[in-house]
């Protein structure tokens, strides 16, 4: 079974072609909804590694798949790990 997740830019495009072929639209309708070029979808649909992000970010827009991060960005510490009484004590104290 494949990963569920975006890993790479092969999976993104197998994504992108379930979703166009789902919203019924051919590569031709999505590119112009999209304000891209076909060769633009033919590449991203086969995993062309170098697809520029605003493009292929205006491809899910037309498609109505937008993504969401998965997890906490590495420089945010898991909230468990925040100490919320020495927050607010440096709060109380550097107003």
């Amino acid at each position: 079974m494949p990963s569920p997740y975006l890993t790479s830019p092969a999976a993104f495009g197998v994504a992108v072609r379930s979703a166009r072929r789902r919203a019924g639209l051919t590569q031709g309708e999505l590119a112009h909804r999209a304000g891209v070029g076909r060769r633009f979808v033919v590449d991203v649909e086969s995993g062309h590694p170098r697809a520029e992000l605003g493009k292929a970010l205006a491809l899910l827009e037309v498609l109505d798949v937008y993504l969401a991060p998965t997890q906490l960005s590495p420089i945010a510490p898991p909230l468990e790990d925040v100490d919320l009484d020495a927050v607010l004590a440096h709060c109380l104290v550097n107003p």
